[in-house]
């Protein structure tokens, strides 16, 4: 506590957060919203409740196993005391999943309720993209270019902007349309039928969970107990007790012949490690969990294909739930970007802006809109309409506010 003091621009309380006492001579009864994101559910259960009790008007817990309200929003909330119920571990492992799914891509997230997908793509030698101008792309359907990484800095395009073998992209796109075109952009992509996961926790226990049926699974878990129940829920998948994590213990088990290897094992540097391992003896897409920010300049460094961040994930929740109705869903990349889901309120200030990056939306690019229905790439001249579903690309820390002008 006394190493956070100085580190934080808050008061910084010591005592048990799950106590009402503690609470209370902390200010929760005055307090707007109340965050419970400690790593024990009935810990983060208990301080909502209470909090609850005390007069916190929203309240947003961290909690792991649903079996503790069931699944049921409405119980968490209303006996509880929860408004909102967030699953790092879980949500991850559903990235993970929609991205191995889609061939070519990286990273994958959708937006307005499945309508819009951003999907981040390696523009390699032989893709069509490299060395094009952006204005100047192929458009085999139609589909908008928000954001390059390059050399580990995130940059928002202007259409002059002239794509590089090894930029990485961010494609937006229809979720009809979006594997047409991250296979154009790819060039070259190979389905992922067989995937090794390192780590039977709780993200690499989702994630098997989630693929089973859909590709050959095996699993590498240390424990010998986490093996064996992870053996039992989930018997599609092959589950492999073992602890070794040398070059010649991912020879054995087939990593080199691997559509994909996912280092989810609890741990930064031996995710990474394993990933580099697995990279080096041609697993053909390379993912890895990451909770450190520290760690997260060497992704690039290794050849790490994707990065997924725990604790990005629980950001995107406590941000979505704080920040203004507007913001229906967000998105925080590891590489410093923010993709924003926002809805025009009727008379709100954005309602006949330009879909362009000036005025109120300068530094940011607009990669789609939702419109009665439909998925709009906005072409030149494109004005915002009220009750249009925006999506929005902007550097982290960049277009501060632009939110707001979408709130009536």
């Amino acid at each position: 506590m006394r190493a956070l003091q100085p580190a934080l621009d808050a008061l910084v309380v010591t005592g048990n957060g799950a106590s009402p006492r503690v609470l209370k001579d902390a200010g929760a009864k005055e307090a707007d919203l109340l965050l419970a994101v400690t790593e024990i559910d009935e810990v983060n259960l208990l301080a909502a409740a209470a909090g609850h009790r005390l007069g916190v008007q929203r309240t947003l817990a961290r909690v792991r196993d649903a079996e503790w309200f069931g699944g049921d929003q409405g119980f968490a909330r209303d006996i509880l005391g929860v408004d909102a119920v967030i699953d790092p571990e879980h949500a991850t492992a559903d990235d993970l999943a929609e991205t191995l799914l889609l061939p070519g891509a990286v990273h994958v997230e959708h937006f307005a309720e499945g309508a819009i997908t951003v999907a981040e793509i390696v523009i390699r030698e032989h893709s069509p993209l490299a060395g094009v101008v952006v204005r100047e792309r192929p458009e085999p359907v139609p589909y908008s270019i928000v954001g390059i990484l390059r050399g580990g800095a995130v940059l928002v395009p202007t259409a002059g902007e002239r794509v590089q073998p090894g930029d990485r992209v961010f494609a937006v796109a229809s979720q009809e349309q979006i594997a047409q075109v991250v296979a154009f952009l790819d060039g070259a992509p190979e389905e992922v039928r067989d995937v090794v996961v390192l780590g039977g926790g709780r993200v690499g226990g989702h994630l098997a969970k989630r693929l089973a049926g859909r590709c050959d699974v095996r699993v590498l878990e240390r424990d010998a107990e986490r093996a064996r129940l992870l053996a039992e829920r989930v018997p599609q998948a092959l589950i492999l007790h073992e602890g070794d994590l040398s070059k010649e213990m991912l020879l054995a088990h087939g990593v080199d012949r691997a559509g994909a290897f996912v280092a989810c094992a609890g741990d930064d540097r031996t995710n990474l490690l394993a990933t580099l391992h697995a990279k080096q003896l041609g697993a053909r897409l390379c993912l890895a969990v990451v909770t450190r920010e520290q760690y997260v300049p060497l992704v690039d460094a290794l050849g790490v294909d994707g990065a997924f961040s725990l604790r990005l994930t629980t950001a995107e929740a406590i941000l979505r739930f704080v920040r203004v109705d507007t913001v229906r869903a967000m998105h925080l990349t590891i590489s410093g970007a923010e993709v924003l889901d926002l809805n025009a309120d009727p008379g709100s200030a954005i309602v006949g802006a330009r879909a362009e990056p000036a005025g109120r939306l300068s530094g940011c690019e607009v990669g789609a809109i939702l419109r009665d229905g439909r998925v709009l790439i906005p072409a030149a001249g494109e004005r915002i309409q009220a009750g249009d579903r925006v999506l929005l690309f902007r550097r982290r820390g960049t277009a501060a506010r632009v939110e707001h002008a979408f709130d009536a």
